[in-house]
Parts: C-alpha cells; sequence; structure tokens
C-alpha cells in the first residue's frame, strides 16, 4: 500500500479522512486458496488412513456384527475418491 499526498485525497465531502482514504491498494499476483481444496486435503488424509486401518482389520476383524461387510474399507475407498476428486477440481493453477 502506498499512501497518497495530503493535498490529492478524496475524502468523500465529510471533510474527515479515513485510513482508507489515505492508502491504496497495490497491484499483486497474490489470491486466495479456495477453502474446498483444503476440504479435498483432508478427505483425502482421513480416506487414506480408514483404508489402511481397514485393510489392517483383515488379519484381526473385529467383535462387531457386521465386520464381515468391512465398513472401513468402503467408507476408506470413498473418501479418498472424493477427496481425490475435490483436490483435482479446486487446485489452483498457474496463469
Amino acid at each position: 500500500m502506498r499512501q497518497q499526498p495530503r493535498g490529492t485525497r478524496d475524502t468523500g465531502g465529510s471533510g474527515k479522512a479515513t485510513a482508507v482514504d489515505l492508502m491504496e491498494p497495490e497491484e499483486s499476483d497474490h489470491y486466495m486458496l479456495p477453502v474446498w481444496f483444503f476440504v479435498g486435503i483432508l478427505l483425502l488424509i482421513y480416506g487414506i488412513l480408514i483404508l489402511a486401518t481397514g485393510i489392517l482389520e483383515f488379519s484381526r476383524p473385529p467383535s462387531t456384527v457386521l465386520a464381515n461387510l468391512h465398513p472401513a474399507i468402503w467408507w476408506g475407498a470413498l473418501l479418498v475418491v472424493i477427496g481425490a476428486v475435490y483436490v483435482y477440481v479446486f487446485m489452483p493453477r498457474g496463469s
């Protein structure tokens, strides 16, 4: 941000200058990353962890009622796919 000289600023007719009136934004090539990119990364990490847990449960299955359906593998795979799609779609691309 660069300051404008006192004589050239426009105070909007009120006679009082604010900090916004004194500062002008500079040109920059920064941009914001979408939050959905980070959501995709989290889903991908959680999916990998749950999928790995589900694969390890093959050797020592838990003593739950529906353990034969292996829900950790299904949910882990689903989270990996959804997370990978989010990361791919919302990945920041250079111009």
